[in-house]
């Protein structure tokens, strides 16, 4: 008899050029081992230069994509990558309070690399409000995490980083994974919280040029290493070493920015 592949279901935006979105989850989970379902979320129009206009699917088509799947396999985690609005997130939950007991990794994505926006302020309190408290792992890069944490309390938005990790993990988050891809640093340092406090950090080298879908890369790879049977550090570990050999071997398609390579992660 074959082995069952450990599954994960994945709630993203399309992205065409296979960069980022479900095509990037696609892309790294079947390099861990994992076989991915597929919800799609939104319909993006982008290149590798900027993101032009984004559909959110309609609520009952996401709602029969997922009853068609749960009606037949069985899932060992949930990622959830673009949620273009609330109608799309109440679907989303709706599906997790069925499953409280499985890993859920939330990547929030706000707006493109460019700087096109994904949400609304509205939709970032529901977030906060509703989402956070049913993920294990929350993997902002910093300027995500100021968004959610200022929408927490507006107080923070002159707080530090710890600060504001912190205070997701008080809204409900178990993990807070923030990723230093956008600081100003040498090395890019990700830190790990959990409801102690700090719990971890990783430095890597900085790599030359911009990368489309680094951060889709990371949250679906730590998916796949729970999926497989990682802990909750390990995972966030063995994800980051995925992603930056994906990095390192990034490659370029077009004028903007590069791809990684996630046939070069493992």
């Amino acid at each position: 008899m074959t082995r069952r592949k450990p599954v994960v279901l994945v709630f993203s935006g399309s992205d065409p050029t296979s960069g980022a979105g479900l095509q990037a989850d696609v892309l790294t989970l079947a390099q861990l081992e994992c076989h991915p379902l597929t919800v799609v979320t939104s319909i993006t129009i982008q290149n590798t230069r900027e993101v032009s206009a984004v559909s959110p699917v309609a609520s009952d088509l996401i709602r029969d994509q997922v009853h068609a799947l749960l009606l037949d396999i069985e899932v060992d985690v949930f990622k959830i990558g673009m949620i273009p609005n609330v109608d799309v997130l109440q679907e989303i939950l709706a599906v997790l309070k069925q499953f409280p007991d499985k890993p859920t990794i939330f990547d929030p994505v706000l707006s493109s690399g460019g700087g096109y926006p994904f949400v609304s302020s509205h939709l970032v309190q529901q977030v906060t409000k509703e989402l956070l408290p049913r993920s294990l792992i929350v993997t902002p890069n910093t300027k995500e995490l100021k968004v959610l944490a200022g929408d927490v309390d507006p107080r923070l938005l002159e707080a530090s980083n710890d600060e504001r990790a912190l205070r997701l993990v008080k809204a409900g988050a178990k993990f807070v994974l923030v990723t230093g891809t956008h600081a100003d640093s040498k090395d890019v340092e990700n830190r790990l919280y959990d409801e102690s406090g700090f719990v971890d950090s990783w430095s890597w080298p900085r790599l030359a040029g911009e990368y489309h879908g680094s951060g889709c890369t990371l949250a679906s790879s730590i998916s796949g290493c729970l999926a497989n049977g990682s802990s909750v550090v390990d995972a966030v570990f063995e994800a980051q070493q995925f992603t930056w050999n994906s990095l390192q071997s990034g490659y370029r398609i077009g004028g903007g920015q590069l791809i990684p390579n996630r046939n070069k992660g493992k």
